[in-house]
């Protein structure tokens, strides 16, 4: 069936069956009840601090990486192209995205 969530609630259940609030999980991880933590994100949560995203038309990551000539725009990330390549177009890439260029977001502190 068609399974809605409250707003600002966690799924799965807590220990007793019922669901988790944000709130309520925030005060636990605060209180050192919860210690592992997987976060998954992508490239996105770096937007906000003034990198570009990867797939933007014109202002993306893969559509700057023009200059570099590349065969696709993923070569940069490519083993065998950085082999090839003495890894030139990944170290001019990494050199523009040196940590201290972009400050850091809330996620990237969490």
């Amino acid at each position: 069936g068609n399974r809605t969530t409250k707003p600002h609630t966690v799924q799965p259940a807590g220990d007793n069956g019922t669901a988790i609030s944000v709130r309520n999980l925030a005060k636990r991880i605060e209180a050192g009840e919860i210690k592992n933590i997987v976060v998954m994100a992508g490239a996105g949560i770096s937007v906000s601090c003034g990198i570009p995203d990867f797939r933007s038309p014109k202002t993306g990551l893969y559509h700057n990486l023009q200059k570099y000539d590349l065969p696709s725009p993923e070569s940069v990330f490519d083993l065998n192209f950085f082999q090839e390549t003495d890894g030139k177009a990944f170290y001019e890439l990494a050199r523009e995205l040196l940590p201290g260029k972009y400050p850091p977001s809330p996620t990237h502190a969490f």
